[in-house]
């Protein structure tokens, strides 16, 4: 046929591929988790943090959002946990001691998950709306 344009062999998948966002596997998610939570412990302890748990929660869910731009939402659970544990142990009971809190525990849980699946959901919101 001639006049008919063709069409290059991969294009399709090249727009799908720059539609989704760049999504990290669920272990190095966590392993960011990991690293990101245990290096922000003696960022808090320079400023006071420690003394200031509202503060240091603040903190780990800034670091929440952040890491969840990167994260698929069935890696949010166990980031959160995971950041949930430094949290507990170091900012909120000092020693490395872990204790549930009862209520108290479930909305700082809940914060933390709120916030890595808001930066998981800002990240896929972003192209959808072709920003």
């Amino acid at each position: 046929m001639v006049g008919v344009p063709r069409r290059m062999p991969g294009a399709a998948i090249r727009t799908r591929e720059r539609s989704e966002p760049w999504m990290y596997p669920t272990p190095m998610v966590c392993a960011a988790a990991f690293i990101g939570s245990a290096s922000l412990l003696p960022m808090l302890g320079a400023v006071g943090g420690l003394h200031h748990p509202a503060a240091a929660l603040a903190a780990y869910c800034t670091l929440s959002l952040t890491v969840g731009l990167h994260a698929h939402p069935r890696a949010v659970p166990l980031a959160a946990a995971v950041c949930w544990l430094f949290y507990d142990g170091f900012v909120v009971h000092q020693r490395g001691e872990l204790a549930w809190d009862g209520f108290t525990d479930v909305y700082r849980m809940g914060l933390l998950a709120g916030a890595f699946l808001l930066g998981t959901m800002t990240a896929r919101a972003g192209p959808a709306l072709g920003v």
